[in-house]
């Protein structure tokens, strides 16, 4: 195949991590030595590519997760364009795929960063759970503020009976305190376990036509029943 004068100028990546054929490669180097630009973004490019080789990967922070699930839930998402006729998206379409991308990104990363086989089963089943619960067609995202300027987000299937909720700079607990959550469906609060410490997602299911969500701050462990104020509600039906 000929190559143009052109071509030679887009050939500077691939020549720096060796990719480029004998011809192309013999051709390159002639146009190499009397192009300046080319052979300073090839300087620059082949610096590059050995510094990635050698790079040391670092595990994300333990609040990622959680950051970039809460995220997704306040960016506003424009509706897919369809027929007039064929309108049945559901609420929050683009946040939820976003969210589920996002997932999908961290479970690669702490795959790559932390190549334990045991946690990575773990990690496998964890967030497996969270795309399945992202990607159910039933599946609608609710987002409300919370104390000390902090957000919180919930993903609801009425069809899986799962609500994933993640919160975001939610302040500390007073000392011997825990915030817990609950689902409240027309025969009151039912306790969905204990948040998580750092703002990690919690996945809670059993809870049949779930109206609100709530959060209260109760003594350590957890109580039975609610024994404050709720310090954040989220309508989700």
């Amino acid at each position: 195949m000929r190559t143009t004068s052109a071509d030679l100028h887009t050939l500077t990546g691939a020549y720096a991590v060796n990719a480029l054929s004998e011809t192309e490669r013999a051709a390159f180097e002639t146009h190499l030595v009397r192009c300046t630009s080319c052979a300073t973004e090839v300087s620059e490019l082949a610096a590059t590519a050995t510094r990635l080789g050698t790079a040391v990967e670092f595990p994300p922070p333990p609040h990622l997760r959680a950051r970039v699930l809460a995220a997704a839930g306040e960016t506003r998402q424009l509706p897919p364009r369809t027929p007039r006729a064929a309108r049945n998206w559901r609420p929050a379409g683009g946040a939820l795929l976003a969210a589920a991308c996002l997932v999908a990104a961290v479970v690669l990363t702490v795959q790559v960063t932390q190549p334990d086989s045991g946690r990575l089963t773990q990690l496998a089943s964890e967030y497996g759970r969270f795309s399945d619960l992202l990607s159910t067609p039933d599946a609608r995202l609710v987002s409300a503020n919370g104390p000390g300027g902090s957000t919180a987000t919930a993903v609801i299937s009425p069809s899986r009976n799962e609500v994933l909720f993640v919160t975001r700079a939610m302040p500390a607990p007073p000392a011997d305190h825990v915030y817990q959550l609950w689902l409240i469906n027309p025969t009151g609060p039912h306790s969905a376990g204990v948040l998580p410490s750092g703002s990690a997602p919690l996945l809670a299911a059993g809870v049949p036509d779930a109206q609100r969500v709530a959060v209260t701050v109760e003594p350590q462990g957890g109580s039975p029943t609610p024994t404050t104020d709720p310090v954040m509600v989220i309508t989700v039906a």
